[in-house]
Order: structure tokens, then C-alpha cells, then sequence
């Protein structure tokens, strides 16, 4: 014990060197590990920090699937929460799909709670060179994020995913993580908040599964539209002004995620996600506009997909908790529509860019 008090209380240039030189590979082994996907051998259940630990479950998710690709085309669905909310399940999705006469193909919901666009794009540039289809959910949520809070994703926050190109992209737009070539820091502050989130199981040495419950809104109480109108005047005074400041900047963070996804020959496709528009009426127009219009330019310009089906369900407020997160109701009225469309888009077999 002695001994290894002094060692670490030796400064000699020659000793920290060595030790140097052994903790930088042991520190690209532990980065190596999850960016491989080799961290998925084991399960979800014992990585979850809650049940609702949705940035986990995706990044986990990603990882399996860059480790064992499926057999079938995939499909997958990016968003925040109101994407997460969206869908019943990615296997009855699927199976909507191909009993509208679309493909048998393999689905999975990879939104998370205010996934910004940075986050969409790591998992893009993850996912695994197969026949694949990306949904790229967008509404208004999605236009609210600053730069600061995107350019985290370099380095490993909120998902465990590294991205080359998302790097290369943050770096020419600000100069941002011109030095991060890892992802440890996200690694390395997930950890952490694990071990502080499940402290007295792994002291306990019972270190229980926590299943994911994806649908984390549905044991909430729906609240009345006299509190959803109220919501309405609260974006207007608190997020619009932050809309306004940044919607530019996520419009142009879109447009290299969709072109990314394009390069790596992925079938890429925006839809728009559920919004209650029975509350809202026309009180977000303007903002709706203003993000919408470069959006549309977004998918003329790479030849890609841009589904709106809002209007056409008019899913009524009582299916919706709030202004954007559907409850059970509304999420299969949503998903219905969702895979008739793409079953539509796949008749002849390949994508096609817009509905006939």
C-alpha cells in the first residue's frame, strides 16, 4: 500500500509519461466500446437509469442495430417527445405498413424528449448499411433549440453516438469542438448519472432491469382545453421569442442531417408531427410559416419527401394531453395515417418523392 501511495505521488516527468500512455488507449477502448455497438451485449433492461430514460434506450437501440443489422428494410422515426408520443409501436407500424400493401419491413421509434436535430443526425450517421428509411419528424419544438445546445451532441450528449460529419459540420458553421475528437464526455457524464441513479441497487448488488416505458405521458390526466389554450398564450410569450432567434440556425441543421442521410443512401423522409390544431387554430400560423417555408425548400431541394397529414385527420383535442403529445386514441388514428402514406410511397417498390 505504501509503495503505491508513493507512485502516486511521483512527479517525475518520466513516470507521468508512461502513465499517459497507458490511459489514453484504455480510454479509446472504453469510447471503442460503445461507438462499435459492443456495449449492446448487454441488455437495455440493465443500462436504463428510469423507466422513462429514453436517451439510453435510443442510444442502445442505435447501437444494437450497427451490431446486428436486421434482416429486413428498416424504418425509423426521429423527433422529440411529440415523436416519441406519436406511435403505438414500431412492430405494429410495420405491420400497418405491409397490410397497406407496402413493404415487410422492420420499424423502431427513436425519438426522445427534445431531441434536437444535432441528436437526429448522430443517429443517422449510425445506423447500419441497410435498406433504410428515416423519418425526420419536425414541428415547432424542433425549431426552438440554440446552437450551444446541438453542438453538445459532438461530444456525446445527450445520446451515446459519434459523428465525423456532425463535427465537421458544427466546426464550419462556429469553430465549435475543433479539438473534440471523442465522445468521452458524454460517455463519461452518463456514467456518472448512472451510477448516481442506481447507487443503492449496485451497492445492494441487486442491480434490477428497468424496462423502458416508452409512452411516458400516458399515466398523466389530460388536461382541459381551458389549461391547453393557456398553453398556447405561454408559447407565444416565452418560446416565440427564442423561435424567432434560432428556427434559421435548425432550419440549416435539417438541411445537413437530410443531406447527410442522403450521402449515406438512405431513403429520407419529413413528416410533420401531431399538433392540436382544434386548440391552437391559427394562433401559431406566422411561426408555423416561417418554418415550414425553408423546410419545403429542404425537401425540393434533396429530392425527398415532405408528408403533412394534420389537417386531413383533425384529430379532435380530447385524443391529445396537451398541444403536441397524443394519447393512446389519437396515436393509432396518427400512425394509421402514417403508414398508409408510406405504404403509398413504396407502391412500386422504391420511394418515391411525393404522394400521386
Amino acid at each position: 500500500m505504501n509503495s503505491f501511495r508513493r507512485g502516486l505521488r511521483n512527479r517525475n516527468p518520466l513516470v507521468l509519461v508512461v502513465a499517459l500512455a497507458l490511459l489514453v488507449p484504455a480510454l479509446l477502448g472504453i469510447q471503442s466500446w460503445f461507438t462499435s455497438g459492443a456495449w449492446t451485449a448487454i441488455a437495455a433492461e440493465r443500462w436504463e437509469r428510469n423507466a422513462t430514460d429514453d436517451y439510453m434506450f435510443v442510444s442502445w437501440t442505435v447501437g444494437h442495430l450497427k451490431k446486428d443489422p436486421p434482416a429486413k428494410p428498416l424504418a425509423v422515426l426521429l423527433g422529440g417527445s411529440s415523436g416519441r408520443e406519436a406511435l403505438v409501436s414500431g412492430p405494429s407500424l410495420a405491420a400497418e405498413v405491409k397490410a397497406d400493401g407496402g413493404p415487410d419491413i422492420v420499424a423502431y421509434n427513436l425519438s426522445s424528449r427534445m431531441q434536437r436535430y444535432a441528436q437526429s443526425w448522430a443517429i443517422v450517421d449510425n445506423l447500419p448499411d441497410t435498406p433504410t428509411t428515416v423519418l425526420v419528424g419536425v414541428n415547432l419544438g424542433r425549431f426552438t433549440t440554440s446552437p450551444e445546445s446541438n453542438y453538445n451532441q459532438v461530444i456525446g450528449r445527450e445520446l451515446l453516438l459519434k459523428s465525423d460529419s456532425l463535427r465537421d459540420w458544427v466546426i464550419a458553421r462556429s469553430g465549435e469542438h475543433k479539438y473534440s475528437y471523442t465522445i468521452l464526455p458524454g460517455i463519461f457524464s452518463t456514467l456518472t448519472s448512472y451510477l448516481q441513479q442506481r447507487e443503492n441497487a449496485l451497492l445492494k448488488g441487486k442491480l434490477h432491469k428497468k424496462p423502458y416505458r416508452v409512452h411516458a405521458f400516458d399515466s398523466r390526466q389530460t388536461l382541459p382545453d381551458s389549461e391547453k389554450r393557456a398553453l398556447v398564450q405561454k408559447w407565444l410569450k416565452k418560446y416565440y421569442p427564442a423561435f424567432k432567434k434560432v428556427h434559421r440556425f435548425d432550419a440549416a441543421m435539417l438541411d445537413g442531417l437530410i443531406a447527410e442521410g442522403k450521402k449515406r443512401g438512405l431513403d429520407m423522409v419529413i413528416v410533420e408531427l401531431p399538433w392540436n390544431r382544434e386548440i391552437i387554430g391559427d394562433a401559431f400560423d406566422p411561426a408555423i410559416a416561417a418554418y415550414q417555408a425553408p423546410t419545403r425548400a429542404i425537401a425540393e431541394k434533396h429530392d425527398v419527401p415532405y408528408l403533412d397529414f394534420n389537417e386531413q385527420l383533425a384529430i379532435p383535442s380530447e385524443d391529445f394531453l396537451d398541444l403536441s403529445h397524443l394519447r393512446p386514441e389519437g396515436r393509432a388514428i396518427w400512425q394509421s395515417e402514417l403508414a398508409r402514406q408510406l405504404a403509398v410511397l413504396y407502391a412500386d417498390g422504391t420511394l418515391r418523392t411525393e404522394l400521386p
